[in-house]
């Protein structure tokens, strides 16, 4: 398997997988629906911000291969965003970059300050520390976590 579909299937399982969107709902008579995500935003599929000049073609919900392909096409352009960061990092490192990234916009990201020095100078322990001492870590501590584990095991 390619770090890329270890990304997207990573990306898959912390935005939501199908199995836990049926759950809530907002996968439902085989397609997936918008929903509000924890900041309030309207959303589909696995983590997409719907844009208000595209909510009128997601607003009868959109199927499983619309979603895979609206993933990837968000999880290219968020790591076109972190090539930009020049990091040179092994490989899992790049795609944890990436991965925030896609959760956060390359501007969100950008303001890791701290953690991104770190990275730049591979202190891997400060870069972690620095996560963990911030508000994305407060309000997604799981995720966190879970992104932790997969990049250093």
């Amino acid at each position: 398997m390619s770090i890329e579909t270890d990304v997207i299937e990573l990306l898959k399982k912390l935005e939501g997988t199908k199995q836990y969107q049926t759950k809530m709902k907002y996968f439902r008579n085989g397609m997936f629906h918008i929903y509000k995500d924890s900041e309030g935003f309207e959303t589909i599929g696995y983590g997409h911000l719907v844009k208000q000049s595209e909510r009128s073609k997601f607003v009868n919900g959109i199927t499983e291969q619309q979603a895979d392909q609206l993933l990837l096409v968000d999880y290219q352009k968020a790591k076109r965003d972190a090539d930009s960061f020049n990091l040179d990092l092994p490989e899992r490192w790049n795609a944890l970059v990436s991965i925030l990234v896609f959760q956060l916009g390359k501007t969100g990201y950008s303001k890791f300050v701290k953690h991104l020095a770190a990275l730049k100078n591979r202190n891997y322990a400060t870069a972690i520390a620095e996560l963990k001492n911030s508000k994305l870590y407060q309000q997604t501590p799981n995720r966190i976590d879970q992104l932790l584990y997969w990049v250093t095991n």
